[in-house]
Formats: structure tokens, C-alpha cells, sequence
């Protein structure tokens, strides 16, 4: 059976993702497109997964057979590079073959509307109605319907036009990257040579087993990326994901950084070197220093379902979530390799010097520690204990809770002292996603491994 998620479908190869539904989709993109105009474009990617290559070929040939022109990518690419090109080539939908950061065992199809920006959850749900309407047309006969692309000239154009890179050339940065196997590939390597900066690359070539990890920035995983960040006096080290939306940082000591530390820093960056006339929205699970942040600058978090619902610009949306920064005058979409460049331009802001950056984004954004922590939780166990999670919470913190939002499916529990919790199950792939924003590490860890341990009784 395939079940959609909220912007696309994913499933673990060969059960729920193979030729035959990843044809029955691509059909149902075919009749959905075919509705509303007589000459539809869609740009395909894919990333470095087993059998991605094969799936875009699939999806190509259903694609082609329903008269649909096709942009497709030559080589595997981040998902940033889909969303750009779906709006370069002014396309009507971006499609993506790719697990994201799930584990190697996954694939999938995620989407890309013709403004760059992922699919809502209605056009999955109009997707989804198109499903086994018409058993998928394949062809190989319609091949002058498609053409292979290359966007990484005019990507590294967009970049050089965002970024400060005279200050970043002027301070000579000496950086180290990793791209885990995943999309980002030699991008990062060859963005660098271009900028005419120092560097080495690790990791660069296709895994698709990711070495039995799964392709996401935690500390087992970035364990080699510190310890070449200190052999080689780096003065940075970049961690990309799987798919190229989300990277990690090292420090010039080896020290990974916090991911809300990061993501303050970065937007402290863009508001210094591009001012506050944007509009910055958040979710229920944004980062405590993200809020601070905003308020220390004077401006007002807007929430991010104001953005599609009141059909706000782009071009001054600024979305500080969960999972990193988007900055929509760039891209809206995350970004790994521009966050990593905007991280590096704030560094060398400092003139390289980590001890006083940290100092000023702690005097600005205060010192807390977020984390998430994921937690594979069959559906019914779920169901039997998400009402108890409120009092036990409350047994374990030492803190009142004081309390308790929710939106849409997801759930926060804030306590007095300003720490909270959240909660986020996807029944789909039986995971139960747990974000804990606290005062300290030590609090965060002890009340996570109890709470974690409760849900596996």
C-alpha cells in the first residue's frame, strides 16, 4: 500500500519502494500534472542512494510516455539544487529521488512546487486521489522529450551574489568538509577551488550504504571530520547529510558545535550583512536562542503557517524551524552548503577567532542546549502512552511544568524554569521524534534517558 507523508513517500527499498510503485506514482504525477495544463515540465533529480539512478530512469520513461517535458539532472545533486532548478527552468514540479536523512535502507520521492518551496499537504493528498487511476505508461521511444541539466554554474553564481566573499578570501580560511557519501558530492570541493580558498574534502564519493550509519551530523558520524579539523589546523570543518539540507560544524579545536548554536549564528550573520527587513517566522519547536535572538534585534516571530496560509512573500521570509535556517531571498529550501558558507562568512567576521565569535553569540543569544533524540515506537504504543506523557514528565523534571501547546499532531510541554519538551510521532515510519530545550546538557541528558527508557518499557 502506499501511504503519502506530508511531502512525499517514502519506504524502505524493495518493501514499500520499488519499480512497479515507484511507476504507479509517477503516473499519478503524470495524470495530476495533466489536468491542469496541456504542456507540463517537471525537472527530476536524485541522490546517491542504491538504485536512485534507476528510480529517476523509471519515473523518466513514465514521465516522457505522458508527453511531459523533462529536465533531468546528469548526476546525483543536494536537494537544494532541485528546488533551484525547478524555478530556473520554470517548471511546474521538481521531483527528487531520495530517503533524505533516513537510513541507507530507505528511498523515496519527495516534491518541489514551481516556487522552489516543498509540496503542502493538500497537493500530496490531490496526488494521492490520482493513484491507480491508469495503470503507468512506459516508454523508451520518447526520449526527445528530455534533456539532462547541469545548474551547478549558475547555483555557485547565486552563491557568490549572497555571500560576502571578500571577506571570506581575505581571511584565508583553511576548511575541511565532509560529504558522507551523500549528494553533496565534490560541490563542496569544487566550490571552494572556485573561490580560490584552502581546503580539504572527505568522503566525497557515493556510499549508498553510508558505512551502516545513518547520513545525519552526530557525533559518531563527524567523529572523523574533528579529528582532520586538528590534524590539519583547519580553521572549519562542514558536515553535510544525506541529501544536502542540513550540515553540521566543527570547530578549529575539533568541538562539534550545537545545532542551535549554529543556527543562531547564522542568523545573527544574515541580519548583520543584510539588515532586518524580513519577516522571520518559527514553529513550536524552534530553538529557545532562536526567540532570543529575534527579540535582542527587536523584531517579531511569526508563525510559519502564516507564510502559505496569508501567501507572504518568499523573497523576505526568513524560517528558523526545528531543523535549521531558510532564507527565502536564497533559496526556500534548506541549504546545507550555503548555510556552511554563511557560518564560515560569520567566523571570518570575527577574523577566525572561535573563542571570541562564541563569546558574542553567547552575550546575544544566551547559553542553552536543544537536542533531538528519535526513538523507533510502534503505533500502538504510542497510542496507549501519549496521554501519561504530561505526568510523566512531570515526576521526572525537578521543574513545574506550566504548560502544555500543541499543532497540528505535535505536542509541547513547557516548564517553569523556560525548558520544554516536544513530541512528534510519524506512524508512517513508526518513529517518535523527542526535542528537549533545557538550561543545561545535564538536565537534557538525564531527563531524555529516562524518559526514552519509560517509552520502551
Amino acid at each position: 500500500m502506499i501511504t503519502f507523508g506530508e511531502s512525499g513517500w517514502f519506504g524502505v527499498i524493495s518493501e514499500e519502494i520499488g519499480f512497479e510503485t515507484i511507476g504507479i506514482v509517477a503516473q499519478a504525477v503524470a495524470d495530476c500534472l495533466s489536468e491542469r495544463t496541456d504542456s507540463a515540465t517537471v525537472v527530476l533529480g536524485y541522490d546517491t542512494r542504491f538504485l536512485s539512478r534507476e528510480y529517476a530512469w523509471c519515473v523518466q520513461k513514465v514521465l516522457t510516455a505522458n508527453r511531459i517535458r523533462l529536465f533531468m539532472h546528469k548526476k546525483p545533486v543536494p536537494t537544494p539544487f532541485l528546488s533551484m532548478s525547478v524555478r530556473l527552468y520554470q517548471a511546474d514540479l521538481g521531483i527528487m529521488i531520495t530517503g533524505e536523512d533516513r537510513p541507507a535502507r530507505y528511498s523515496g520521492m519527495t516534491f518541489r512546487l514551481p516556487s522552489g518551496c516543498p509540496v503542502t499537504r493538500d497537493w500530496m493528498d490531490s496526488l494521492f486521489h490520482h493513484l491507480y487511476r491508469r495503470y503507468p505508461r512506459s516508454s523508451e521511444d520518447s526520449r526527445h522529450l528530455l534533456r539532462y541539466i547541469d545548474v551547478f554554474p549558475e547555483y555557485a553564481a547565486r552563491l557568490q551574489e549572497s555571500v560576502d566573499i571578500e571577506l571570506i578570501r581575505s581571511n584565508k580560511p583553511n576548511i575541511a568538509s565532509d560529504s558522507f557519501f551523500g549528494s553533496v558530492g565534490t560541490y563542496m570541493q569544487e566550490m571552494t577551488r572556485k573561490l580560490g580558498l584552502s581546503g580539504i574534502h572527505i568522503r566525497t564519493r557515493p556510499n549508498p550504504g553510508f558505512m551502516d550509519s545513518v547520513p545525519q551530523p552526530n557525533d559518531r558520524n563527524m567523529n572523523p571530520l574533528s579529528k582532520l579539523v586538528m590534524n590539519k589546523k583547519g580553521d572549519m570543518g562542514i558536515f553535510f547529510n544525506g541529501d544536502g539540507s542540513i550540515m553540521g560544524a566543527v570547530s578549529a579545536l575539533g568541538r562539534r558545535l550545537p545545532h542551535s548554536w549554529v543556527c543562531a549564528a547564522m542568523l545573527e550573520e544574515w541580519l548583520t550583512a543584510n539588515g532586518r527587513d524580513f519577516d522571520i517566522y518559527t514553529e513550536i519547536f524552534t530553538p529557545a536562542v532562536i526567540h532570543s535572538l529575534i527579540s535582542r534585534h527587536g523584531l517579531e516571530a511569526l508563525p510559519l503557517c502564516r507564510l502559505n496560509e496569508e501567501n507572504r512573500p518568499l523573497e523576505r521570509a526568513v524560517i528558523c524551524d526545528r531543523h535549521c535556517l531558510i532564507l527565502g531571498s536564497f533559496l526556500p529550501d534548506r541549504d546545507a552548503v550555503f548555510q556552511g558558507m554563511l557560518l564560515l562568512q560569520a567566523l571570518c567576521r570575527h577574523k577566525l577567532n572561535w573563542k571570541q565569535f562564541m563569546e558574542h553569540m553567547e552575550a546575544l543569544a544566551g547559553d542553552r542546549h536543544f537536542e533531538q533524540k528519535v526513538v523507533h515506537l510502534d503505533a500502538q504504543v504510542w497510542e496507549n502512552k501519549q496521554g501519561d506523557i504530561p505526568e510523566k514528565a512531570e515526576k521526572l523534571s525537578p521543574e513545574k511544568m506550566v504548560e502544555v501547546t500543541e499543532a497540528g499532531d505535535d505536542r509541547k510541554l513547557v516548564f517553569e524554569d523556560g525548558s520544554w519538551l516536544g513530541f512528534s510521532y510519524n506512524g508512517k515510519e513508526s518513529s517518535l521524534f523527542i526535542y528537549c530545550d533545557a538550561v543545561s546538557r545535564q538536565w537534557s541528558d538525564k531527563f531524555l534517558s529516562e524518559l526514552i527508557a519509560w517509552f520502551m518499557e
